[in-house]
């Protein structure tokens, strides 16, 4: 399942109209709608506070829970994945080699960046597998 209809799924579980989840976390209503529509993804920080608001965790927003398809094939068929995120995850043998985790699918999949290549993706997850280590 895409994060947008995750999301809205996750706010109208909490009984939260959009007018209220946009009230709450200080933005315009028609911002949340363009993510409950795939239109725009939430930056993490950003995320964090709508899984806080609406009572779920970040990981059930954006982890895959409709199969055990590992998210990397469920990125590969998502079209609101950027595309050096898309890019990446088709190349088997990279991925393969580099023995990226699930976690860090979605990191990756988290981080609010637009134009990145797949060489882009590739030196993000070597910073954060940097920083994890300390």
């Amino acid at each position: 399942m895409m994060l947008n209809i995750k999301l809205k799924e996750a706010r109208k579980a909490a009984g939260l109209t959009q007018n209220e989840v946009a009230t709450a976390l200080g933005f315009g209503q028609s911002f949340l709608s363009k993510l409950e529509r795939g239109d725009k993804r939430p930056n993490v920080e950003l995320l964090s506070k709508m899984a806080a608001l609406y009572g779920v965790t970040e990981s059930s927003l954006i982890g895959t829970v409709e199969t055990n398809q590992p998210i990397q094939q469920s990125l590969i068929n998502d079209d609101f994945v950027p595309a050096g995120l898309r890019e990446l995850s088709q190349d088997k043998a990279l991925v393969v080699a580099l023995a990226i985790s699930s976690e860090e699918w979605r990191t990756l999949l988290t981080l609010n960046v637009s134009g990145v290549s797949k060489s882009g993706y590739i030196q993000l997850l070597t910073t954060i597998r940097g920083v994890s280590k300390q």
